[in-house]
């Protein structure tokens, strides 16, 4: 297994739009969830209409918003608002994209990703669900409210059904992966799960034996990464995370490696002298195994990392992990 292997499989971004979709007060949120859709309602108003009032100008919100007038009388207030919050649905958000779908009262947060930008018609009310209008989702990951980022509080006070969130996007981005590329760097979050006040000891002491050992890895390889070269982002509220990122993305992802080394999660790399694996000798995993076993006093800075992280509560790394699996098979 190479780097280029690794790299390959981790989550690269670009061109995706971050959105707050909201579920009628939580009146929608698990059928949206059991359904893997996000509805939108105005029924009376069909996807044809919509696509009338998508004109590259004012013109067609008016006509959208005439339609909408037409249809709820005196029961709509805001037409032109309700048109933009229906265009936003059919042509705004699209495959790719990230959205946010809170339950009642936000107790829960739902972070899920567009499968399809094409809306769809459902007219038998599936899900237990009366939004006709929707789009298909891709589910992947569910946080509560106690957890949440504070970056995040002030765009859940948005009460529009639809809410551009792309001002969050590098706060979303660490929420849903803990290892990806965004504009040719790469980044590596590790997620602080200690309930008390972190240990400024066992924070910085972890950072420095890591970063120790990923200085001294590529210097015995040879490689051309130092630790010097990334940037380290700490929120250590209770939860918080750990990002580090950096232009030398090989860097990055050897220390994701080291880390998974120390976490263990399920992923052994106990270096095997007597190795009889599909495993080629100049495999990444096998030299990282190879340095962390058998190199003098790494014994010692490793039961010492695993100290720290157990100190922090570093949640494992799974969607390196899960890709390590993969490709270490």
């Amino acid at each position: 297994m190479t780097l280029q292997q690794i790299l390959d499989q981790i989550p690269h971004i670009s061109n995706r739009n971050y959105w707050l979709v909201r579920t009628e007060g939580g009146k929608n949120y698990d059928s949206f969830l059991a359904g893997k859709f996000i509805g939108i309602g105005y029924n009376k108003i069909t996807l044809e209409d919509i696509k009338a009032g998508n004109t590259r100008d004012e013109v067609g919100v008016t006509i959208l918003a005439n339609k909408i007038k037409k249809a709820y009388g005196e029961d709509e207030a805001r037409p032109k608002h309700s048109a933009r919050q229906l265009l936003k649905f059919a042509y705004e958000i699209k495959k790719g994209d990230i959205i946010m779908i809170p339950s009642e009262n936000s107790e829960y947060i739902q972070f899920a990703e567009i499968s399809n930008t094409i809306a769809f018609n459902e007219l038998n009310n599936k899900f237990d669900c009366d939004l006709i209008k929707r789009k298909q989702i891709k589910l992947l990951r569910q946080v509560t409210k106690a957890s949440l980022d504070p970056k995040l509080f002030k765009l859940m006070f948005s009460h529009h059904t639809i809410t551009n969130a792309d001002q969050y996007g590098e706060v979303i981005d660490k929420i849903i992966n803990g290892i990806f590329v965004k504009e040719d760097h790469a980044h590596l979050v590790l997620e602080v799960q200690a309930k008390d006040d972190v240990k400024a000891r066992s924070l910085f002491k972890m950072g420095d034996i890591a970063l120790d050992l990923l200085d001294e890895f590529c210097e015995a390889e040879d490689l051309d990464y130092k630790s010097d070269d990334f940037d380290i982002k700490l929120a250590v509220q209770s939860p918080g995370f750990i990002e580090i990122s950096g232009l030398g993305m090989g860097g990055i992802i050897i220390l994701g490696i080291i880390i998974v080394a120390i976490a263990g999660g399920g992923f052994s790399l106990t270096y095997k002298k007597d190795l009889k694996t599909e495993i080629k000798s100049d495999g990444i995993i096998e030299k990282v195994r190879k340095f962390l076993t058998t190199r003098k006093n790494n014994d010692i800075k490793t039961e010492l990392l695993k100290k720290h992280m157990d100190s922090l509560e570093i949640k494992d790394p799974k969607e390196l992990i899960e890709i390590l699996k993969q490709l270490d098979k």
